[in-house]
């Protein structure tokens, strides 16, 4: 290569241009370089020229390396050079070692860029962005250094059972200067290293956890990792003692109390032994049936700065004896007095044992023996026919069948065969309240999206220019009722009706309140206090409260038990179990977990715990309609077309046959399948 000289210009063809007239060359006596294209800038602001390398092209010569050129010359070393060292190195800069060596020429001056991390001094002078290298300039590199110390606390947890030394180590960080072979422009970069320097040391922490009274539990371990740790994080250094929690005193059962049926045993031939049943628990006089505990206190703890921490008070357990059972031995045993079922019944620290008698009618219950009605339990060895009823304040037991019969117990029914076209009921609630119940659910989502609706209304600019003042809500109410809320008016009218069908000396007197509101609110013809915002919201909580209540009155101990049920209506507030063939047609309402082991073909059936339904919906086109709460799932063995699902208010009715699927709500309340 020939001589080479950089060349400036407005663009690239004046750059060209200039050069080729400096060199007094023709353009294709050349070689063009771009080394960098113009920046028109705004008036001229941020304008940068095009700047070429242009290089003469003569007679190839083989260089040298550039270590060796590097070896015989420098910037700030004289002597004899090659022709071949100065065509090789003329005009350009480089960097070994931390320093800058450059060879200028008289008509190519090497550029440096001054890159991150980096200070660059020339002639005593520090340089931003890109500078031109002449003869005689004095260059120095210096790298930059930060240093961030170590940072440390010490912080006791909230129950001041755990010290925590918090710590963040410090870094070193350096920057160091890469070498660059030589060019005509250069730019200075350097690498980053960082070094990690954790100077914590004991003697501060020691000091610090004295200041702070921290003398318990001391882990000079965890000293230790904090001080070697490389990376941010927290030690606990000092543990309290927790204090061991006592138990208030409690009932210790001698006797197995549950009188849940295992049900009948299925034999290998797949037929049923109804002999094959647990018997419900019961004792004899004398029969110790509970032992009465006295609470365990506690054990004091200890907080990192040596304060006790004393454990939660504990209490005894307060008996209450009913009917049948005595207290021996200082209230420490609990004897039973008579035959009987025991019942151990527990809220909070109150304990109630009574023994239930028991009442066993041989044969059928009909017009012979006319209708039953005992405090205890009740077995009965036949059926119960046509017209009977039969009510217990403990369990009833059938073995036989019930035929267009009425079975009303407060705790528990199982029937070992056949219940056809009766109403069984079992636990402390009612049937007309479970449907109120239901109902409720169903009016308080709409009286929720109601009040939603009405408080974007009223915040509308249209609304705020009326005068509503006079008639309240009234209106903007029935105008909703009518258009978007008409499903409002049904399940309304519906809750009105059923609550009309009660005895108001059966039931509790907020059932009624609620159906009196419902009709002045939504159904009346003229406005009164009712159509206001607040009253609203007041309604709305007043459902919530009873339907808590409801809940929590509506004990879930109850449960039914049946092998086989036609055209009935079987209510219980806890759970309900079809062991048998199935239930065809019927009403069923649980409070709890219902469970058809066989068929479910038409009818209706709510669960309020979810229900397990081996096979549901029929061929024929029967309508069958299982409904849960939201929230809760529904699982089938199998499901004919045309079965209704219905979880809260999201209904889904099946087009076709499904197997082994569980119905369930998503997060955006859709249904999904399993």
């Amino acid at each position: 290569m020939g001589q080479t000289i950089i060349s400036k210009g407005k663009n690239i063809d004046e750059a060209i241009h200039v050069g080729l007239a400096i060199l007094q060359s023709k353009r294709e006596e050349v070689q063009i370089e771009i080394i960098q294209r113009e920046t028109k800038g705004i008036w001229r602001i941020g304008f940068k020229p095009a700047i070429v390398k242009l290089t003469k092209v003569e007679r190839q010569v083989e260089p040298s390396s550039v270590a060796e050129e590097e070896k015989s010359d420098s910037a700030s070393v004289g002597g004899a050079r090659s022709k071949v060292t100065e065509d090789h190195l003329s005009g350009k800069a480089w960097v070994r070692g931390g320093q800058i060596f450059y060879r200028p020429s008289p008509l190519c001056y090497p550029t440096i860029t001054v890159g991150q991390g980096v200070l660059l001094l020339k002639n005593g002078e520090p340089v931003t962005g890109t500078t031109v290298i002449t003869e005689g300039d004095q260059l120095e590199i210096q790298t930059a250094e930060e240093t961030v110390e170590t940072k440390w606390d010490i912080i006791v947890d909230e129950d001041k059972l755990h010290a925590i030394l918090r710590i963040e180590p410090g870094v070193k960080k350096r920057f160091q200067i890469k070498d660059i072979d030589p060019d005509y422009h250069i730019e200075l970069k350097a690498e980053q290293h960082i070094e990690v320097q954790n100077t914590l040391e004991y003697k501060p922490v020691l000091q610090k956890l004295k200041s702070l009274n921290i003398v318990q539990g001391l882990d000079f371990i965890a000293m230790a990792e904090a001080a070697k740790t490389t990376k941010p994080g927290d030690f606990v250094i000092a543990r309290g003692v927790k204090p061991q929690q006592g138990k208030n005193g409690w009932v210790e059962l001698t006797v197995n109390l549950d009188s849940k049926q295992a049900g009948p045993k299925l034999r290998e031939d797949g037929t049923v032994d109804f002999r094959e049943v647990n018997n419900i628990p019961s004792v004899h006089p004398g029969q110790v049936i509970a032992i009465v505990h006295p609470p365990v206190p506690g054990v004091p703890g200890v907080t990192v700065t040596n304060e006790p921490i004393p454990p939660k008070p504990v209490y005894p357990v307060a008996v209450y004896l009913g009917k049948g059972v005595t207290a021996i031995e200082n209230g420490t045993k609990i004897v039973a007095l008579a035959n009987g079922r025991p019942v151990f019944r527990q809220q909070g620290l109150d304990v109630h044992i009574f023994i239930v008698d028991k009442l066993t009618h041989q044969g059928d219950v009909d017009l012979g023996s006319g209708n039953i009605r005992f405090h205890g339990d009740v077995d009965i060895t036949g059926n119960v026919e046509d017209g009977m009823s039969v009510e217990a304040e403990g369990n009833i037991t059938i073995f036989q069948n019930v035929t267009r019969a009425t079975i009303t117990s407060k705790q528990a029914v199982f029937i070992r065969r056949n219940v056809i076209g009766s109403v069984i009921s079992a636990g402390t609630g009612h049937i007309l309240t479970s449907e109120l119940a239901h109902l409720l659910i169903t009016i308080e989502g709409y009286i929720e999206k109601m009040i939603s609706s009405i408080k974007q209304l009223v915040s509308s600019p249209a609304f705020k220019r009326t005068d509503w003042k006079q008639n309240g809500l009234f209106p903007l109410i029935k105008l909703l009722m009518d258009y978007k809320f008409r499903p409002l008016v049904a399940v309304g009218h519906k809750y009105i009706e059923v609550t009309k069908r009660g005895d108001r000396q059966q039931f509790h007197p907020v059932w009624f309140d609620l159906a009196e509101r419902f009709q002045r609110c939504f159904f009346s013809s003229i406005p009164n206090e009712l159509h206001s915002l607040e009253q609203l919201a007041k309604l709305l909580e007043d459902i919530k409260t009873t339907m808590k209540q409801y809940t929590d009155v509506n004990g879930e101990s109850s449960y039914i038990e049946m092998a086989y049920a036609l055209n009935s209506t079987i209510y219980c507030s806890g759970d309900i179990t079809v062991f048998g063939q199935g239930c065809y047609n019927c009403t069923i309402h649980s409070g709890g977990f219902l469970n058809v082991k066989g068929v479910m073909r038409g009818g209706r059936a709510y669960a309020r715990k979810g229900a397990s339904i081996q096979e549901a919906g029929s061929d024929s086109g029967v309508v069958t309609h299982i409904a849960v709460p939201e929230g809760q799932t529904v699982r089938f063995g199998v499901v004919k077309e045309g079965t209704i699902v219905q979880i809260g208010k999201t209904a889904y009715t099946f087009q076709k046959e499904h197997r082994q699927i569980e119905a369930a709500l998503d997060e955006n309340g859709q249904m999904i399948f399993d």
